[in-house]
Protein backbone atom coordinates (compact mmCIF):
# COMPACT_ATOMS: atom_id res chain seq x y z
CA UNK A 1 0.00 0.00 0.00
CA UNK A 2 2.38 2.81 0.99
CA UNK A 3 6.41 2.36 0.11
CA UNK A 4 7.44 4.87 2.21
CA UNK A 5 7.03 6.28 5.41
CA UNK A 6 7.78 10.47 3.99
CA UNK A 7 4.04 9.16 1.43
CA UNK A 8 2.05 12.48 2.77
CA UNK A 9 -1.33 9.83 2.60
CA UNK A 10 0.72 7.54 5.41
CA UNK A 11 1.15 10.38 7.33
CA UNK A 12 -2.10 11.91 7.54
CA UNK A 13 -3.46 8.72 8.20
CA UNK A 14 -0.96 8.63 11.44
CA UNK A 15 -2.14 12.23 12.39
CA UNK A 16 -5.98 11.13 12.25
CA UNK A 17 -4.80 7.84 13.99
CA UNK A 18 -3.26 10.40 16.87
CA UNK A 19 -5.91 12.89 17.30
CA UNK A 20 -8.40 10.13 17.57
CA UNK A 21 -6.35 8.75 20.14
CA UNK A 22 -6.70 11.62 22.25
CA UNK A 23 -9.46 10.69 24.64
CA UNK A 24 -7.88 7.22 25.08
CA UNK A 25 -4.82 7.50 27.91
CA UNK A 26 -3.53 4.12 27.58
CA UNK A 27 -3.39 4.57 23.76
CA UNK A 28 -1.83 7.66 24.15
CA UNK A 29 0.73 6.57 26.62
CA UNK A 30 1.68 4.17 23.77
CA UNK A 31 1.90 6.67 21.11
CA UNK A 32 4.44 8.77 23.62
CA UNK A 33 6.49 5.16 24.50
CA UNK A 34 6.68 5.37 20.01
CA UNK A 35 7.70 8.78 19.76
CA UNK A 36 10.39 8.04 22.68
CA UNK A 37 12.09 5.18 20.85
CA UNK A 38 11.55 7.10 17.62
CA UNK A 39 14.22 10.15 19.10
CA UNK A 40 16.13 7.39 20.96
CA UNK A 41 16.81 5.85 17.64
CA UNK A 42 17.19 9.07 15.53
CA UNK A 43 14.53 8.91 13.54
CA UNK A 44 10.79 10.10 13.00
CA UNK A 45 7.97 9.02 14.10
CA UNK A 46 6.19 8.22 11.21
CA UNK A 47 9.48 6.03 10.44
CA UNK A 48 8.82 4.46 13.68
CA UNK A 49 5.02 3.47 12.81
CA UNK A 50 5.96 2.42 9.24
CA UNK A 51 8.35 0.13 10.88
CA UNK A 52 6.45 -1.26 13.28
CA UNK A 53 3.30 -1.49 11.28
CA UNK A 54 5.23 -3.50 8.35
CA UNK A 55 6.81 -5.74 11.04
CA UNK A 56 3.24 -6.85 12.16
CA UNK A 57 2.09 -6.93 8.87
CA UNK A 58 4.78 -9.84 8.55
CA UNK A 59 4.35 -11.44 11.35
CA UNK A 60 0.57 -11.56 10.32
CA UNK A 61 1.65 -13.23 7.33
CA UNK A 62 3.80 -15.69 8.44
CA UNK A 63 1.22 -16.77 11.15
CA UNK A 64 -1.08 -17.04 8.76
CA UNK A 65 1.31 -19.31 6.39
CA UNK A 66 1.94 -21.38 9.31
CA UNK A 67 -1.85 -22.01 10.01
CA UNK A 68 -2.13 -20.08 13.28
CA UNK A 69 -4.42 -17.20 12.17
CA UNK A 70 -7.66 -18.33 10.58
CA UNK A 71 -9.83 -15.61 8.65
Amino acid sequence: MFHHYNDHKFQKIIDEFILSATADQQLSRTIRNINYEAAKLGISFYQMMFILIQKDAINNRRSKRNGLVKN
